[in-house]
């Protein structure tokens, strides 16, 4: 099942807006926006808007830290998606490059203060944006959540972004635990555009960008923009060889015997199962794909603001986008169960089609004079599809007779928020005005899970008809995993209603105070009220202090809730179909699920900031104490649970996890962001960034093991080392960016160098002691003891800090057209390579963390893994 409906939508909300101009008056009028048309320099810094309702001010007045990122800041080191953009820029900001994570490969969940992609909020224009429909099932960073797709935005179409580090559920409400990230557009008068091409310079990975945008003047003071961009990106490969056995053995008798799963067992490195086939000598053995996914990507957005009435002005912006992608999945070797002989008689590998497509648009009205009250009175609405296909896939139950193309399953997220804010400045007789708003919000989300085709879930009854295991029943389904089935299905929806309050003061011209206050009712879980206090003492010599205390929350999200798939990861080395299961279905409940809860937080941040002679600083301190965080359970697999499981009528999967309150965290951090401007005589200009963050994450509260698996034995609990790291080492705890920018005459210099610090997951679980000692030498790693048997260890590996250093020259060739040309990771920088299949680990019975060799490299790099990257890239502009 596929839908139309958002490019319906979006067909006609481009006509309307595009007709809009010729409807607009030209009725002189005061605008009543709170951005300015161009970003503004003063000797205080970037004029922002995030975090106050009551205008601009410089980022660094401001009581709480905010980052200001332009665009042309964007622009350099010849990047073109927007979520690589901002991590470059913003040092609290960090995002894994996933792999086989389904269409979390091309969502890349972000990370704001080391906290999860559903604990930070995305604005479009100050307007809360929809999230993806998307649940990241995968078995990386951001397991178990919900993220904005970030790329469904052109930057170009970007004025610049402001990253406000604080919690604001007082003021934005749901989602802004870690902080706010506020994308707001260009609505300035003429056309640019934009070509970029590079490629990395291990020959793959070429990507080309094609951006155009234009606007025109409306009414006074008024504009319409329109932006259009594509995106096109081949894919990457670091695997390595595949050297396991790829085809039947045979004993003695000269039948056939099983394959070995381990590394060289199928070159003679180690011992194979059987006599090797002849084939095993000829066949191509780079048959994975372990690197960045291909896709295309198309986007369109507008931006609209006209004179309605004196004081009085109509605003709308809005947008669509359209990602298609390959996924390949892990290579089908064939001699495997799930390898249809008939059809591939030398193994495949499965793909999964991915189509996502987001709509948008927001419209609205404001002034500033209603009974001496400014006010704005919009509406947005949003939403997110997902259509997903298996390619060059086999039902091996349904024999000769299988499709090779199944539809896995669908989604959909339906966003709808209407506000209105009124704010006033109320005179006291001094120097500064109390200023006071108040508003209330109205919201309406709906989330739909659709299942795909019959043949992708059914045992067609054909039994495996060759091999050894002859007459067995195969794996059911589709590979990778099965499709979506009938009561995997879901339909949820829910309402939200708030009323909120803000106040302003400045006193002695010096102290500005703040407050907030916020009361939200949701028709699923109830109520909750969430405040924020802060303020900024002026001291000294440029010096002043500044600080917040906050609660906030967030809702579980509809995918969080109404979920249900069945999804293939890689468990202790082998590939294996996990349920992750909604917590009111049947599997979930029989394993101890129940309702969510909403997460809340008690956030404390104190910092200084330094401004003279065109050098601003910023250090701030902060708390994050985050109760009934939402996550995916530990992966529950064990035959003892398989067979309760059956006995119940849910199967038909390996091991089963759901979404659950697991945890309490407390993070602790520290953001420290120095700038420098220096104008030398002969006319050059220098600026410079410092800018780092550390960040750690520790555990108050970890929920223990399920009582109904308890009852079978089962001592796994609720949140395992696995998922704990995950939240604690998933993530850098510190990230430094050096950025140096030399401009003289038509020439411009740009180094941006990145420190990203150590990170660390669990590479193998349940080992003997015997083993680890001859897989681990040489690789960064601890040691704990095995939660299934004391007696052995889980071995965590760490992975070093790593520099990577970003250049781009620019020539400002003509008045209209520049010239740029560079280098991304410019020293052609790895990450530490995981824990090595090898000989002597074989023969001790274990293979390495690299899936027996295949894959050398770790997907929670937080730089991904594919080296240096060339480019160069042509503006033009009038």
């Amino acid at each position: 099942m596929t839908r139309t409906v958002p490019r319906l939508a979006a067909t006609a909300m481009i006509a309307a807006l595009s007709a809009a101009p010729a409807m607009a008056q030209t009725t002189p009028a005061e605008t009543a926006d709170t951005e300015p048309t161009e970003p503004t320099d003063t000797t205080l810094g970037e004029i922002i808007v995030t975090g106050s309702r009551f205008g601009g001010r410089t980022a660094t007045g401001s009581a709480t830290p905010v980052d200001a990122i332009s665009r042309e800041q964007f622009q350099q080191s010849g990047r073109v998606d927007l979520i690589q953009q901002l991590k470059v820029e913003v040092p609290s900001f960090n995002t894994p490059r996933p792999l086989g994570s389904g269409v979390g490969d091309y969502l890349q969940p972000p990370s704001l203060r080391g906290l999860g992609p559903g604990e930070v909020l995305v604005l479009v224009n100050g307007k809360r944006r929809h999230t993806s429909s998307d649940l990241n099932a995968s078995n990386g960073v951001g397991r178990g959540d919900v993220s904005v797709d970030f790329n469904a935005i052109p930057a170009f179409a970007l004025d610049r972004a402001e990253v406000l580090r604080d919690g604001a559920s007082a003021q934005y409400g749901s989602d802004a635990i870690s902080g706010v990230i506020n994308l707001i557009l260009d609505r300035s008068v003429g056309t640019r555009a934009q070509v970029t091409g590079g490629i990395t310079t291990a020959g793959d990975g070429a990507y080309g960008e094609a951006s155009v945008s234009s606007g025109i003047r409306v009414g006074d003071g008024g504009a319409f923009r329109l932006t259009a961009s594509i995106q096109k990106a081949e894919g990457t490969n670091r695997s390595r060889p595949d050297t396991r056995q790829q085809y039947f053995g045979t004993n003695a008798a000269g039948r056939p015997v099983a394959i070995s799963g381990n590394y060289g067992s199928g070159t003679g490195l180690t011992p194979a199962n059987g006599t090797l086939d002849p084939r095993e000598a000829t066949i191509d053995r780079n048959v994975f794909r372990f690197g960045d996914q291909p896709s295309t990507n198309k986007q369109v957005f507008v931006n609209f603001v006209t004179p309605a009435a004196p004081n009085v002005e109509v605003y709308s912006f809005g947008g669509y986008s359209r990602l298609d992608g390959d996924i390949e999945y892990f290579f089908r070797r064939a001699g495997q169960n799930e390898t249809l002989r008939a059809f591939d008689p030398d193994g495949y590998r499965p793909v999964l089609d991915s189509q996502l497509e987001n709509f948008s648009v927001a419209a609205g009205i404001r002034g500033t004079e209603l009974a001496g009250f400014g006010w704005d009175l919009s509406s947005s609405y949003g939403v997110n599809t997902q259509d997903l296909f298996y390619d060059n896939s086999v039902n091996v139950t349904l024999g000769t007779a299988s499709p090779r193309r199944f539809y896995r399953l669908g989604s959909d997220f339906y966003q709808w928020t209407s506000n209105l804010d009124l704010t006033r400045a109320i005179p006291l007789g001094d120097d500064a005005p109390l200023n006071v708003a108040v508003g209330t919000e109205y919201r309406e989300e709906t989330y739909r899970l659709f299942s795909g085709d019959i043949d992708g879930f059914r045992d067609g009854g054909v039994r495996i008809i060759d091999g050894p295991a002859a007459g067995a029943i195969g794996p059911i389904g589709a590979q990778p995993g099965p499709s979506a089935g009938p009561d995997d299905r879901a339909s949820i929806g829910r309402r939200s209603w708030a009323v909120y309050g803000e106040l302003e003061k400045t006193l002695f011209n010096r102290l500005l105070l703040e407050g907030a206050v916020r009361y939200e009712n949701y028709s699923d879980f109830g109520d909750t009220t969430n405040y924020k206090v802060a303020g900024r003492l002026a001291l000294f010599g440029g010096l002043a202090m500044r600080g917040s205390y906050n609660t906030a929350f967030r809702a579980p999200a509809l995918a969080q809730q109404g979920y249900n798939a069945s999804n293939t990861l890689i468990l202790t080395g082998a590939q294996a179909i996990v349920r992750v299961a909604a917590v009111n279905s049947p599997a979930a409940r029989l394993v101890g699920a129940t309702d969510l809860r909403p997460e809340r937080s008690d956030n404390l941040s104190a910092g200084l900031v330094f401004e003279s002679r065109g050098i601003t600083a910023t250090l701030d301190a902060y708390q994050i104490k985050l109760r009934d965080r939402i996550a995916i359970s530990s992966t529950f697999q064990d035959t003892r649970l398989t067979n309760f499981l059956v006995s119940r009528g849910a199967g038909n999967f390996s091991a089963i996890s759901y979404i659950t309150n697991a945890v309490d965290t407390d993070t602790k951090g520290i953001d420290l962001v120095v700038n420098a401007r220096h104008r030398f005589d002969d006319g050059s200009l220098f600026t410079g960034t410092l800018a780092g963050n550390y960040t750690k994450t520790e555990f108050d509260r970890i929920a223990g093991t399920p009582a109904p698996l308890a009852a079978l034995g089962i001592t796994t609990p609720l949140f395992d080392l696995t998922q704990q790291l995950r939240f604690s080492d998933s993530l850098p705890r510190t990230k430094v960016t050096l950025d140096l920018n030399y401009t003289r005459g038509l020439v411009t210099l740009s180094l941006t160098n990145t420190r990203y610090g150590e990170v660390a997951t669990v590479a193998l679980t349940n080992v003997t002691i015997t083993r680890a000692d001859i897989l681990t030498p040489g690789y960064q790693t601890r040691r704990v003891a095995a939660a299934a048997n004391p007696a052995n260890i889980d071995i965590i590996q760490e992975f070093g800090a790593k520099v990577l250093t970003d250049v781009e020259l620019s020539w400002q060739a003509t008045r209209a057209l520049r010239l740029s040309a560079g280098a991304q990771n410019l020293f052609d920088v790895y990450p530490d390579e995981n824990i090595a299949s090898t000989v002597a680990s074989v023969t001790a019975g274990t293979n390495g963390a690299d899936n027996a060799g295949t894959q050398p490299y770790n997907a929670i790099s937080p730089f991904g893994f594919n080296g240096r990257t060339v480019f160069v890239r042509a503006g033009v502009s009038f």
